[in-house]
């Protein structure tokens, strides 16, 4: 505890105290707010991913802060802004679906749909209506280029 050396024992302790009680206080109250807003996305069809991302980084906010040190305390509580928190939700799941897009490769092959391969939705359809696009794996056999 670097800080106990330039200041007493009571003031490292006081300052250890004090953190984890406001840092408790605001991830409880950042914390219903997301839980609201995950309710409300998901009440009206909306996919709450942002916010169920949101409310991890809270509590893994609520962990910084709860462990002694300044360096925890700093992270935990910029994590409790809400900016800095939309800014980190947005890198990772810009990671994350980098992260997913290289590790399934998938190829697309356009064609044109016989009629007599084609299910009876796609029959009704006008011929601009009608899907021309297959997901494929790049692997699977029997694909010709």
């Amino acid at each position: 505890m670097e800080l106990s050396r330039h200041t007493s024992l009571l003031t490292t302790i006081a300052v250890v105290l004090f953190t984890g009680i406001v840092g408790i206080g605001l991830v409880r109250w950042q914390g219903l707010i997301t839980l609201n807003d995950i309710q409300r996305q998901l009440a009206s069809g909306q996919s709450p991913s942002r916010s169920i991302v949101s409310g991890v980084l809270i509590l893994v906010a609520g962990a910084l802060l709860l462990t002694p040190g300044l360096l925890t305390d700093t992270v935990g509580f910029l994590l409790l802004i809400p900016f800095v928190r939309s800014a980190a939700v947005t890198y990772l799941q810009q990671r994350l679906v980098s992260s997913v897009s290289t590790r399934w490769k998938s190829s697309v092959r356009v064609y044109s749909a016989s009629s007599d391969s084609m299910s009876a939705e796609d029959a009704q359809l006008n011929e601009s209506e009608r899907p021309h696009v297959r997901v494929v794996e790049p692997d699977q056999p029997g694909i010709d280029g």
